[in-house]
């Protein structure tokens, strides 16, 4: 790498999406990439983003496939200690992630229930609490949360 594309990278700003492989997530990764962010488009199941990511290489787009899953510590800690290892910061957090639940509120179950705040609310401050160092130290940093509902 020359030393111009050294000062790129640098000073590229970095972005962290969960719930990446498909949908919304999907579009804003792609979307970021496009505005020249270091993107990296966090997924349960990394498989599941390679089709979008044959579209990255091919457009050339500054994106990477990272496995997290927002309802477990290790996976989100992992993921974020690897990210700030190749990247040295985190610029963007898009809370993504979301549990598809749908029913009428009196017939559905209560671990159905769980299992949806496990991944939209506790999952949302697994990654934001793993983040909020890395932004601490650099004095800067956005994070964007998006919510679903219970249908």
């Amino acid at each position: 790498m020359s030393q111009d594309q050294d000062k790129k990278v640098e000073h590229q700003k970095v972005a962290v999406v969960t719930g990446s492989s498909s949908g919304i997530g999907k579009e804003i990764a792609i979307t970021l990439a496009k505005n020249n962010f270091l993107t990296y488009a966090t997924m349960r199941d990394p498989k599941k983003g390679q089709d979008f990511k044959s579209q990255a290489d091919k457009e050339n787009l500054p994106l990477k496939i990272v496995e997290l899953d927002v309802t477990k510590d290790t996976s989100v800690n992992n993921a974020v200690q690897s990210i700030t290892n190749e990247a040295s910061r985190i610029d963007v957090l898009i809370n993504n992630a979301g549990y598809g639940l749908m029913g009428a509120f009196e017939e559905l179950l209560i671990e159905e229930i769980k299992a949806e705040f496990d991944t939209d609310i506790f999952g949302l401050i697994r990654t934001t609490q793993a983040v909020l160092p890395v932004m601490g130290k650099q004095n800067s940093g956005f994070i964007i949360n998006k919510s679903s509902v219970i249908k």
